[in-house]
């Protein structure tokens, strides 16, 4: 298996998990702070991660530009796993939370919306589409910090 895939599956795994937790945490408004801060270190370090792995499977001598590309494919192939996660996930837990949040609002700012015409993001549409654009900033996060990671490998530890 090609480095690059088995990083990225790996990571897409690993990226999916702490997608899952954070997700489940939004049903504990109490709790979903904390959850939130204590899965954003590990996120921060899984993506750079990934493209360190894609490097380090290289066969050596491993150059900056082919960690860089392999840890790229890496991280677009983690983030498109973790873009469906997320899409999932907020299709599942959103509602419940946007609930929560539509409950909290006075009715002046209610009508403040509609009036705007962003009602139509309270609905489970303007969820799904939402969800799709934290999925591609993430794809995009993935591409550029695995590329990242495998380049520093890459040029660190050429043997």
């Amino acid at each position: 298996m090609r480095p690059w895939l088995k990083a990225g599956l790996i990571g897409g795994g690993v990226l999916a998990i702490l997608t899952i937790i954070q997700s489940l945490g939004n049903l504990f408004p109490s709790a979903s702070g904390v959850i939130s801060c204590c899965v954003c270190i590990p996120f921060l370090l899984a993506y750079p991660g990934i493209g360190v792995l894609a490097a380090y499977w290289l066969t050596p001598p491993r150059t900056a530009g082919e960690g860089a590309k392999e840890g790229a494919l890496a991280g677009l192939i983690a983030g498109a796993i973790d873009a469906v996660v997320t899409l999932v996930m907020t299709l599942i837990t959103g509602p419940s939370g946007l609930q929560q949040a539509l409950q909290q609002l006075p009715p002046e700012a209610l009508e403040g919306l509609e009036e705007m015409g962003l009602s139509g993001l309270f609905t489970t549409g303007g969820l799904a589409v939402g969800g799709c654009l934290g999925g591609l900033c993430g794809l995009l996060w993935a591409v550029a910090m695995g590329a990242a990671g495998g380049a520093i490998l890459a040029a660190a530890k050429q043997d």
